[in-house]
């Protein structure tokens, strides 16, 4: 703390020193040091509009001493050919500034005044917007610049000594009263994540009253929190659906086969190939729900989805549907991403077309920059299934009925872990599904956090 007071009582004493200096400098060099900067800021605020004319902006404070003081500041801006595109408020400055031959350097003008002649200081510069090329010219009285210097010096003054007060005061105080009520949310803090276990993971940290640079290090970790309860709850809904699913197939089998010699194998078929997706599919929700399952890298999404279509092949075969894959021909940036996961979303959307698609039609998959989506020729989504489409165990009408109900979740699972986004898109012609994944990173997503 000590420490810091010196260093601020150092800053004070430099900036007395500069404005001591700057009020110890002559007349004329105050005048020539405010030409300059008004020649900046009327070259700052040119700019040329929409129909090609010139336009000037100047800030109020600058603007308002040019149309209250026409007797002693006054500019005009010429273009190439000589003529005047921009000028101050007409007055004796102007004049006398538009009088006045061309030249470099500065120059001297005296105008004539009831209370006394006013003496301008004058100058000019080139100035280059775009391609075109002008000439700045500008006009200040010795009065008006000693007077607004002067009256600046004071408010510096006054304002400085005064800063400098209060600040030295405020830091001694802010510091202590840091320091000493610091701590004592952080002990709250402390108690809470000490208490923390299996049994109460909905248990978070308050980050109210802590300093602000600790509350990013509580929110850290009730994500952390956040995400640990996702995994718990994850894992006893998989056990519980699990459960739910594999025990009515199981005791119809079992039934089956104990009542008679199973001459009705087809059916038992049936339900064993139900039973191995359901299982399949499962396991895969649970790989997919946790975060650490996943490895990024840069992947080619075209690539995987490629993979994808030909791993369908034989399964689009018996359905009698065709499988179209777009891509542009300039190619496509890799993402990163878990290719396994990838290969998976784009199989189960591949899968899920493919069931929902009639004999002889095509299921188009348009691949892009922002991610891709997969269109099917179906009887499409009807506005009461929409909200459904991505609950877990939930099965649409118009599938053959071997679906477990988890296609979707698993497809939402994917994107999720990796901060994308995937919805049910409109089709143009309003015909079949479209699904499309935006594999453009949400910033509020949570990139394998799941």
């Amino acid at each position: 703390m000590l420490a810091n007071l010196l260093a601020l009582l150092v800053a004070a004493a430099v900036a007395a020193g500069v404005m001591l200096l700057v009020r110890h400098a002559s007349t004329e060099d105050l005048v020539r040091q405010d030409l300059v900067e008004e020649l900046d800021e009327l070259q700052a605020g040119m700019h040329v509009d929409s129909s090609g004319r010139v336009q000037l902006h100047l800030r109020p404070e600058v603007g308002n001493v040019y149309d209250a003081m026409p007797r002693d500041a006054a500019f005009a801006i010429k273009d190439a050919d000589g003529r005047v595109v921009l000028s101050s408020r007409a007055g004796p400055a102007l004049d006398a500034l538009m009088m006045l031959p061309s030249q470099p350097g500065y120059a001297t003008v005296v105008v004539p005044n009831a209370a006394g002649p006013i003496q301008l200081q004058t100058t000019e510069r080139p100035l280059q917007l775009g391609q075109a090329a002008y000439t700045a010219r500008i006009a200040r009285s010795d009065r008006l610049v000693v007077t607004l210097k002067n009256h600046a010096e004071k408010l510096y003054l006054r304002a400085g000594s005064a800063m400098v007060a209060v600040a030295l005061l405020t830091f001694a105080a802010v510091i202590y009263l840091t320091v000493t009520h610091m701590l004592r949310p952080l002990s709250r803090a402390s108690r809470v994540a000490a208490a923390v276990g299996p049994r109460n993971l909905g248990a978070r940290l308050r980050s109210a009253g802590l300093p602000s640079e600790v509350v990013p290090l509580i929110d850290a970790f009730n994500a952390a929190l956040e995400r640990l309860q996702h995994g718990y709850t994850v894992q006893q809904q998989f056990l519980a659906s699990a459960a739910h699913e594999l025990k009515t197939p199981l005791a119809l089998l079992q039934a089956e086969i104990e009542l008679s010699n199973a001459p009705n194998k087809a059916m038992l078929l049936r339900d064993t190939a139900q039973m191995a997706r359901q299982v399949h599919q499962l396991l895969h929700l649970a790989e997919v729900s946790e975060g650490h399952n996943y490895t990024f890298a840069p992947v080619q999404v075209a690539a995987v989805v490629q993979d994808a279509v030909d791993y369908m092949a034989r399964l689009s075969a018996q359905h009698g549907v065709a499988i179209v894959v777009e891509v542009p021909d300039d190619g496509i940036p890799p993402v990163e991403a878990d290719a396994s996961a990838v290969f998976v979303l784009a199989k189960n959307l591949l899968e899920n077309a493919i069931h929902h698609s009639p004999c002889g039609s095509t299921v188009r998959v348009h691949v892009h920059p922002g991610g891709f989506d997969v269109r099917d020729e179906g009887p499409g989504v009807t506005d009461m299934d929409a909200p459904q489409l991505f609950v877990r165990f939930w099965r649409g009408g118009g599938e053959d009925g071997e679906g477990a109900g988890l296609g979707l979740a698993i497809c939402q699972e994917i994107c999720q872990s990796h901060g994308w986004r995937i919805a049910l898109a409109p089709r143009p012609l309003g015909t079949g599904a479209c699904f499309a994944v935006d594999t453009r990173v949400d910033v509020d997503g949570a990139r394998g956090q799941k």
